[in-house]
């Protein structure tokens, strides 16, 4: 009889135990799915990288006129411009070309603007070499042949346009064109301003111009092309600056 009510208080017991774990333990409630994100839109590469290349274009331009001003936006716009996914092996590349354009946007002068220019032309080629991809930038025109300081002028910026496009493509077919472009578009007298001051300094630049050339012809590395170019940029501006609102911007002298 004993025997009998031990084992009905121990069934008690476990039925007991097992009603009260039920009770104190209850399921937590199952956590709502979360709504799928949505899927990011393709990104354009070419279109980014066209935009890259007139925004240099344009710094270019601006430095080649001495106008440090119209340099501002383009590099700007670079130092902003959305992050595309680069090749493997070039994540780097695009922090460095942003480091460059702000130097840019921050050049007081045309020595440190034609310097920041000519380095960002540099690091696109260095990060289009980096890729392994086949960068084919358009020829500049070469210019109809002519006579007088525009048809000089115009052929000058074809030899810097070439330059530029050994620089960023890269491309050493297109280095050596525009320094036998620049070596074969002297300034003759009659090209040359009346004023006798002007044509002394004319002469000067002229001279340092096709110094560069000769140098660039021996510049085998990256840094000795920056380098050259960015004083070939330098020149261009100096010497429109001296014909003030004539042949490039600021009071003339």
């Amino acid at each position: 009889m004993l025997r009998g009510h031990r084992s009905f208080a121990l069934a008690l017991l476990i039925l007991c135990s097992a009603i009260i774990a039920a009770c104190g333990s209850p399921q937590p409630p199952a956590e709502p799915a979360k709504p799928a994100e949505p899927a990011k839109p393709a990104v354009d590469v070419v279109k980014h990288m066209h935009e890259h290349l007139a925004a240099v274009t344009t710094m270019q331009e601006a430095v080649v006129r001495g106008d440090i001003e119209a340099l501002t936006a383009p590099a700007t716009a670079l130092t902003t411009h959305e992050e595309i996914p680069f090749p493997p092996g070039t994540d780097t590349y695009a922090p460095d070309i942003k480091k460059t354009a702000a130097m840019a946007v921050d050049a007081k002068d045309i020595t440190t603007a034609s310097a920041a220019t000519a380095q960002l032309i540099a690091a696109c080629g260095t990060c289009h070499a980096a890729s392994k991809t086949a960068i084919k930038w358009p020829a500049p025109a070469k210019p109809a042949e002519g006579s007088g300081t525009g048809a000089r002028m115009l052929e000058h910026q074809w030899a810097i346009d070439l330059m530029r496009q050994g620089l960023g493509q890269p491309s050493d077919d297109a280095w050596k064109a525009g320094i036998a472009a620049l070596k074969a578009s002297p300034l003759s007298a009659k090209d040359l301003p009346k004023d006798a001051k002007l044509t002394k300094e004319i002469v000067a630049y002229e001279k340092a111009v096709k110094d560069l050339a000769a140098k660039a012809e021996t510049a085998t590395d990256i840094g000795s092309k920056v380098a050259v170019y960015s004083l070939a940029l330098g020149s261009c501006a100096n010497c429109h600056g001296l014909h003030g609102k004539v042949w490039g911007p600021g009071v003339p002298k």
